[in-house]
């Protein structure tokens, strides 16, 4: 069995392994029907080709989304100096991690509409209707993702500083930390600049 002190930690690993291999394996993504993110009409066509295993990694990520926020909101236990920098810093990202997986989650329950459209056209009151509802919810989906990155970034700066903050030498747990704010500082730098500025659309890939 695993301890209350080793199941959060537990929970984030494996929420995150289980997740990137989703990730991985989502169509319209690296391996299966590759598709232009930009390019709709192709990435919907790659979601309702393989319209099971859209659903089925959704459902996971779904899942793994939920263990990723238990293993994060374990870290509101964490004793700190009331009114500290690090450890308002800490509480008040952790607060925001809820936020960004909630807002993933509903990207995901979107993408799942979308191909649940595709599989019963034939039972809406307009069939013909069909694809232009499934590009309204693609478009939905895009921009809740966006809303996710940018929120997922601020989370990242939040809690990899609030938790760095806590050690008094740069040891290796404290270094883990420190990496994890700068790669929140990466993911909001990619969406200042990558989605605002006009640069090379494949500088930015939707999962």
């Amino acid at each position: 069995m695993c301890s209350a002190q080793k199941a959060p930690g537990t929970a984030i690993v494996l929420g995150l392994v289980v997740m990137i291999i989703c990730l991985i394996l989502y169509p319209g993504g690296w391996l299966i029907d590759a598709s232009d993110p930009l390019d709709f009409e192709e990435t919907i066509q790659a979601f309702t080709a393989n319209d099971n295993l859209t659903h089925a990694v959704s459902f996971v990520v779904i899942l793994c989304s939920l263990l990723i926020s238990y293993g994060i909101f374990s870290f509101w236990r964490l004793q700190g100096p009331s009114g500290s920098l690090g450890h308002s810093m800490l509480r008040f990202g952790i607060l925001v991690n809820l936020i960004h997986y909630g807002v993933y989650i509903l990207t995901k329950g979107t993408r799942h509409l979308l191909v649940a459209v595709s599989q019963h056209a034939g039972s809406l009151a307009d069939p013909s209707g069909a694809p232009d509802l499934m590009l309204v919810l693609h478009a939905t989906s895009g921009g809740l993702y966006f809303a996710f990155i940018t929120i997922s970034s601020i989370s990242g700066i939040l809690v990899g500083i609030g938790l760095a903050r806590r050690f008094s030498s740069l040891n290796l747990t404290a270094a883990a930390c420190w990496v994890f704010g700068l790669a929140g500082v990466a993911g909001l730098i990619n969406v200042v600049v990558g989605q605002q500025a006009e640069v090379d659309p494949e500088a930015f890939i939707m999962v």
